[in-house]
């Protein structure tokens, strides 16, 4: 009845991103090394261990990724049939190469295409949970609310974390001309489209904040069990590597107050304001 597409975008050249929120240079080998690493443990493990596995991952990268990198890339390839990389000419080619990919490989009535950066994590059963909303929608968006988030530099934290249209978001469409859910170039504006739902209390999604992050910051909240983090299936070194290192709640228990406060706030803020609007 439908064809799930997960899809993450890598290396992609554009003209106005040079340099990462410490201001180092991105898309150099030493930063492609890096975020292979990143994804490798972090989204790639995610992906492997999902308990539903009818879904198509295209993973979008830039035509001029060196040898030594595309190596690497068809290892992953041969270890995961549904990662499908897919090299393309720079983000302008992204949005139309989204729909030409998905088009070929389109045999059902129905499409659902999810997001997925490339350096963040999926519990497990995301795939499961956004295929479970599938009711033959000719168009509508599954926002899911809550998750986690993990710091993994300079400090380790790991706690709750909820957003309103997040990087997390999927859409349900009728096969045709589809948009897919990247045809908005920022997920904050998904606010502007009524068809879509909000699924809250089932934390589904960890966004992983690192050094070379190009915005973002540590919001979570909350003292959360480290076990929680196992549903997500790091790569096991790396997972008992960030136990050791994860600080006491107590040393930074004030932040996550004010966290809290301040997400609250802007979750019932935009939920409230899209009742008003349907």
């Amino acid at each position: 009845m439908f064809q799930h597409f997960i899809i993450t975008r890598f290396n992609l050249r554009k003209v106005d991103w040079t340099l990462s929120k410490t201001n180092a240079p991105v898309l150099t080998d030493t930063w492609m090394s890096n975020r292979l690493a990143l994804f490798e443990n972090y989204c790639f493990s995610s992906l492997t261990a999902q308990t539903q596995q009818n879904f198509t991952w295209l993973v979008f990268f830039d035509v001029t990724t060196p040898d030594k990198f595309r190596r690497e890339i068809a290892r992953l390839e041969q270890i995961f049939p549904q990662f499908t990389p897919v090299f393309i000419d720079g983000m302008d080619a992204f949005q139309s190469q989204i729909r030409v990919q998905i088009k070929q490989r389109l045999r059902q009535p129905y499409v659902i295409t999810s997001r997925l950066d490339n350096d963040d994590s999926l519990h497990q059963d995301y795939v499961r949970e956004v295929q479970s909303h599938f009711a033959q929608q000719s168009f509508m968006a599954i926002d899911i609310v809550d998750g986690y988030t993990l710091q993994v530099e300079p400090q380790v934290c790991f706690a709750k974390r909820s957003h309103v249209h997040n990087p997390f978001i999927s859409l349900i469409e009728k096969a045709g001309e589809i948009k897919t859910v990247w045809f908005l170039d920022r997920h904050g504006q998904w606010s502007d489209v009524k068809a879509l739902k909000s699924v809250r209390n089932k934390p589904m999604w960890m966004s992983v904040i690192h050094m070379e992050n190009k915005v973002n910051t540590f919001l979570g909240f909350d003292n959360v069990p480290w076990s929680c983090i196992k549903s997500f299936n790091l790569v096991s070194e790396v997972e008992q590597r960030l136990a050791e290192k994860c600080i006491s709640y107590n040393s930074w228990k004030p932040r996550s107050l004010k966290n809290k406060l301040k997400t609250k706030w802007k979750v019932n803020m935009k939920l409230f304001k899209r009742q008003l609007a349907n």
